[in-house]
């Protein structure tokens, strides 16, 4: 079997991930804006009984506690809403849960990581699930800071090893080339190269009990990943042909 030797970093993938956040970002604000312009009211200029647009939304704003925009210098109106966004509010966080969470969560790709070729992958190449994937999306209380404007999130993506955000850090997940996805996932400089071959016979099995397993781990003696199932309660190992995570036979 072939060893799994890493030709290149699966996760130098950053700037396709800027685009798939523009992207991303659209599918979820669009229909936000377009909900919150639809609960605007508005007047005509001529139904202002003479009085300025804009002294008539400072006046609005301060009685009323809302919002006013006056549009008279291009369409003769000026709107207003008395903050009531609930339906705005309602379409942003549901659309970003659905996207990010669970879409994302239970196949690995969102609208813009589909577009760009690329997957979010645990470490053993499978898709995040959604516990990790709701860790990732929460965690952009952290990466989008300052005010909403994602700069830590764009700095540890482009200068960690492995081009995780924080939320990618605490999850435990990698953002890689779509063709890495359902292989574990080695990063130069992070993930321990594979050793040479070794062509001896395979013995019984030595590797470390299931409380010590943390994720794929390579063994020597069988060329390849292996990692703890506790759904099956054995050792896996994973099979580079078949593109699969298989028993390792009792022996």
């Amino acid at each position: 079997m072939a060893a799994l030797q890493p030709v290149s970093d699966p996760t130098a993938v950053f700037g396709r991930r800027v685009v798939a956040t523009l992207v991303d970002g659209a599918v979820v604000f669009v229909p936000t804006v377009a909900v919150v312009s639809a609960q605007f009211e508005y007047l005509s200029v001529s139904q202002l009984g003479g009085m300025d647009p804009q002294r008539y939304c400072d006046q609005y704003m301060r009685e009323q506690q809302g919002v006013c925009v006056s549009t008279a210098e291009i369409n003769d109106r000026v709107y207003f809403n008395d903050g009531g966004y609930a339906g705005g509010g309602l379409v942003f966080w549901g659309l970003g849960f659905l996207l990010l969470v669970v879409l994302q969560g239970l196949t690995g790709w969102t609208i813009g990581k589909l577009l760009t070729g690329i997957r979010v992958v645990r470490d053993d190449g499978r898709p995040p699930g959604i516990g990790k994937a709701l860790v990732r999306w929460l965690l952009w209380v952290v990466d989008g800071q300052p005010c909403g404007v994602p700069l830590v999130g764009f700095i540890t993506g482009l200068t960690t090893t492995g081009h995780r955000r924080v939320g990618d850090m605490v999850a435990k997940t990698f953002v890689v080339r779509a063709s890495a996805a359902g292989t574990p996932v080695s990063v130069p400089g992070l993930s321990a190269p594979p050793p040479v071959p070794d062509s001896s016979p395979i013995g019984p099995w030595t590797g470390p009990s299931p409380a010590d397993a943390a994720g794929p781990q390579w063994d020597a003696a069988r060329n390849t990943y292996v990692q703890w199932d506790p759904a099956q309660s054995r050792w896996l190992q994973w099979d580079e042909a078949a593109r699969t995570w298989s028993p390792i036979p009792d022996q």
